[in-house]
């Protein structure tokens, strides 16, 4: 069996992930036209660096138009194409800095970031690892295991955010665990840049009467809002919802299959009549009220990230198979609590992951399956003794 201490166990992991990011900046550096499809090279980038180009060039105000969209991503599409960019005006302003770069040097910097985001993620779950990512071999194992599976290898390599998800959910979890509401706060705000999820991680704050977190929640939240004040003028919010409504059919249409939310799944699979959703707010609630009756009752000495971050992905307006990139938490946090099977445990998330590649040929994203089989599970465990010690006992810090 290989020691942990052989120098090929010591650098093989991050050779892999070093091996996948070089892979990937050579393969779009080489590109001769930068032209892209959604899933090839650039992914979804096209529609990040195309808002970025907008409001690069001022034009914010028109931020959601169409055609200016479609105009901008001329360069990596053929025959018209273009991806939406459907997220608030403030998310834009980080892509703006990348749009000063050639597309094929912004698309390397960002898959650069999104590996760097990960790293991040791992290295910021340390205290609720149970040692288990202590020293850079663990550590590299951690980063290479969580880069194997579909969703994160997808997002980081098709040009999506799910990483940088990643990173703020991890982040609010480590700043909640050691008491600093502002940096707690602060971080949730930042999710924002992803409303669905931002919103939700702030009203778990609120639940749990995270009170000044909350507050400086709220405050990033206002700072946002006068950034997009800044990009798209002082009526960007009733625009922005109006393009968000808007597009939110076409995206069932285009990318139901990919949808893992619990509204987007249902909606996918049944149509969009009232009924579902109800269905899919009564399937919410058998899932979430466990967990709010824990937190409101202070069961747990604190907020079961792990537990939440499934919900948080179930319960958003729209979420795609690469957002349970989050449930790394999850996994994590599972490994760490059964150590003689973590590596099974690992190896079964991995390949369950890769179910996601049969979407296509089943036209519903099965992911979705293991992702409720999950919150139902962690729904069941919310009210015994055992899931808060089992909670108390991961969270030991440990040097970061």
């Amino acid at each position: 069996m290989l020691s942990l201490d052989s120098p090929v166990a010591k650098f093989a992991p991050w050779l892999i992930v070093a091996t996948l990011v070089v892979t990937s900046a050579v393969g779009i550096s080489q590109s001769s036209s930068g032209q892209s499809e959604a899933g090839d090279f650039g992914g979804d980038f096209p529609s990040f660096y195309g808002a970025g180009s907008i409001v690069l060039d001022g034009h914010g105000e028109d931020l959601y138009d169409v055609e200016l969209q479609q105009q901008v991503q001329s360069d990596q599409f053929e025959d018209g194409g273009y991806l939406y960019f459907a997220y608030p005006p403030y998310t834009a302003l980080p892509y703006a800095g990348l749009a000063a770069l050639p597309y094929n040097a912004a698309f390397v910097l960002h898959t650069i970031l999104a590996v760097a985001a990960l790293i991040g993620a791992v290295l910021a779950f340390r205290p609720f690892a149970r040692g288990m990512l202590d020293g850079r071999t663990r550590l590299g194992i951690g980063v290479a295991a969580s880069l194997a599976m579909y969703p994160v290898l997808r997002s980081v390599l098709g040009g999506q955010n799910a990483t940088f998800t990643l990173l703020l959910l991890v982040l609010v979890a480590r700043f909640d665990h050691e008491d600093h509401a502002m940096a707690t706060g602060l971080a949730a705000a930042a999710m924002l840049f992803k409303p669905q999820f931002g919103v939700l991680v702030i009203l778990v704050l609120v639940v749990a009467r995270r009170w000044r977190a909350t507050a400086w929640a709220i405050g990033g939240a206002a700072a946002l809002f006068g950034a997009g004040v800044v990009v798209a003028g002082s009526n960007w919010l009733k625009t922005w919802l109006e393009a968000v409504t808007a597009f939110g059919d076409e995206n069932l249409q285009v990318n139901g299959e990919l949808m893992v939310s619990m509204v987007g799944w249902i909606q996918n699979q049944f149509g969009t009549d009232p009924w579902t959703y109800v269905l899919a707010g009564g399937l919410l609630m058998a899932l979430g009220i466990p967990i709010a009756i824990g937190l409101v009752t202070k069961r747990w000495t604190e907020i079961p990230w792990y537990a939440v971050a499934p919900l948080v992905v179930l319960a958003a307006p729209s979420a795609l198979y690469y957002d349970t990139a989050m449930l790394l938490v999850t996994i994590a946090v599972a490994a760490a609590w059964f150590a003689g099977i973590r590596t099974g445990i690992a190896a079964a998330a991995v390949v369950v992951s890769w179910t996601q590649i049969a979407a296509g040929s089943l036209g519903w994203s099965p992911l979705f399956i293991p992702l409720v089989v999950i919150a139902a599970m962690l729904a069941a465990g919310a009210g015994r003794p055992r899931a808060n010690r089992l909670l108390a006992e991961t969270q030991t810090s440990v040097d970061p």
